[in-house]
């Protein structure tokens, strides 16, 4: 199959990210590939060059847009700290409720590369990759935890990073029990929990 006319490599990416979310890197085939982009075998190892490359472009691509979201919601200084922290949680909620709801793929595409690659010798670059996006979502969260800890907002009982550490945590927990099918209730519970735990 030649490369179709009018090829548009963010829309190549978008699908091929789609892809890779729903099967994982090891299980999605160059085929699966084919079928998602409308790219022939070679037309697409000539433009990306593997099939590795193509899953780092995708998850550098993935990894830009979530921490864009989390950035416009935690640099909000107008609103209240708290405030912030429960519109980012009560967001990716109802993101996975969503996607539940259309069959797109659940959970996160990080959180799902961690799993399926934490003891291949491969995919050190990938983790690498998280590894580095989850320190400045931590970064950013521990800033906003920090302010609001100055405010009286956020209990002061714990460090404003383990406090970030905590959110990040709950983050995971949100997609991972999206991915085991939990009802949407029990991801309010889970974010109304974790806002508990904030408070002073």
């Amino acid at each position: 199959m030649a490369r179709p006319l009018g090829f548009d490599r963010d829309r190549v990416i978008v699908a091929a990210t789609r892809t890779f979310w729903r099967h994982g890197l090891h299980a999605t085939t160059a085929e699966d590939l084919c079928q998602s982009t409308g790219l022939g075998r070679s037309s697409l190892y000539n433009s990306f060059g593997s099939k590795n490359a193509l899953f780092e472009e995708c998850l550098d691509s993935y990894l830009a847009q979530a921490r864009a979201r989390v950035d416009a919601l935690l640099g909000d200084a107008d609103r209240p700290v708290l405030e912030r922290i429960g519109l980012l949680l009560k967001a990716i909620a109802a993101e996975e409720v969503d996607r539940a709801a259309t069959d797109a793929p659940r959970g996160c595409l990080a959180v799902n590369t961690v799993a399926e690659l934490a003891d291949g010798p491969e995919s050190v670059e990938a983790l690498r990759r998280i590894g580095e996006d989850t320190a400045t979502r931590i970064h950013l969260l521990g800033s906003a935890l920090r302010a609001g800890q100055a405010s009286g907002e956020i209990t002061r009982e714990v460090r404003a990073e383990g406090l970030a550490a905590f959110v990040n945590a709950a983050i995971v927990g949100l997609r991972l029990a999206s991915q085991g099918e939990a009802a949407p209730d029990r991801l309010d519970d889970i974010v109304a929990s974790t806002m508990r735990a904030l408070r002073p």
